[in-house]
């Protein structure tokens, strides 16, 4: 007899979840989207460097970035732009200062209109 596991680990199961219940009350599609983007195995999450956020063009200052998955340290990064992500390495947190989570994104007031998601 075979044990099914719980594929998805708590914490992020609880993001998921709270990211489905901003969707109904906001009707923004982003966040659907994101619960979506989350709900994949951590496998296939995306892990962006700051280098990266850097080298894109439509990244510009004021522009507020979201990562469903995690952002590694590598790089500098000299824009002024709002990162809302997953997680985050150690290196990254040291280097940038304005990091937010998931979680923050869904209580935040931002422009929809500014928001750039990175997978």
């Amino acid at each position: 007899m075979s044990v099914k596991r719980d594929t998805i680990n708590l914490e992020k199961k609880d993001i998921i979840n709270k990211l489905y219940e901003t969707y109904r009350l906001k009707k923004k599609n982003i966040f659907r989207r994101l619960a979506e983007i989350l709900k994949t195995p951590s496998r296939n999450l995306a892990s962006v460097n700051l280098s990266k956020f850097e080298k894109l063009k439509n990244v510009v200052d004021g522009s507020v970035v979201v990562v469903p998955g995690k952002v590694l340290g590598v790089g500098e990064l000299s824009k002024k732009i709002t990162i809302y992500a997953y997680q985050y390495s150690s290196t990254a947190k040291t280097k940038f200062k304005n990091i937010k989570n998931l979680d923050d994104f869904c209580d935040a007031d931002v422009d929809f209109k500014k928001i750039i998601i990175i997978k």
